[in-house]
């Protein structure tokens, strides 16, 4: 009778994570998966979308961006690695900070968190530049190093999406065109 119950419940399991795997493209799946993909996620098993093939593949090539100030008031820009442009040993051996970073500009409570930790290690632990500042007479003014603590962090998501018009495949590279989407996180004062 026991070995009989797991089994059932083991074929259960298997089946709701499969329905919940299913493109959301396969219409006569989506009853099932309304019915089942609450379930999961209540359960913490929801497999989410896989949207890793055509006709919408999720292209993860955003940077973090975070505008600081120091308690001189001197500007300061803070900038995430950019992931498309990594080598494969640092997308290998840092992959959990990819990870991170990938999932953060959609979590507030994580925003918050990484803020609260770039305003206590930039510049020593994190490298920040200084940003160009405009002088009286609107010449530009070279940048000042950045001397802790920081005062504020403004965390910002920029985010190419590729221009592709409904119903197209893919463009060729040469003709493919970009568009470049900013998305405020999160901004956080230091506390004195």
């Amino acid at each position: 009778m026991k070995k009989n119950a797991i089994r059932i419940l083991a074929l259960l399991f298997c089946l709701g994570v499969a329905i919940d795997a299913i493109p959301e493209s396969y219409a006569w799946a989506s009853k099932w998966k309304a019915w089942v993909h609450p379930a999961l996620r209540t359960l913490g098993l929801s497999q989410g979308d896989w949207p890793l093939f055509a006709p919408n593949p999720v292209l993860n090539n955003g940077v973090l961006v975070g505008e600081v100030t120091d308690q001189s008031g001197n500007p300061g820009t803070w900038t995430s690695i950019d992931w498309q442009t990594a080598s494969v040993w640092t997308k290998f051996h840092r992959f959990r900070h990819m990870n991170y970073l990938q999932r953060l500009p959609y979590n507030h409570l994580a925003g918050n968190d990484f803020a609260d930790y770039l305003l206590a290690s930039i510049p020593e632990r994190e490298p920040a530049v200084g940003s160009v500042a405009w002088g009286p007479e609107n010449q530009m003014l070279d940048p000042k190093p950045l001397i802790p603590p920081m005062r504020d962090i403004k965390l910002y998501h920029y985010r190419n999406t590729m221009a592709i018009e409904e119903g197209q495949g893919l463009p060729a590279l040469d003709q493919t065109q970009w568009s470049t989407q900013i998305r405020f996180i999160v901004r956080r004062e230091a506390i004195p």
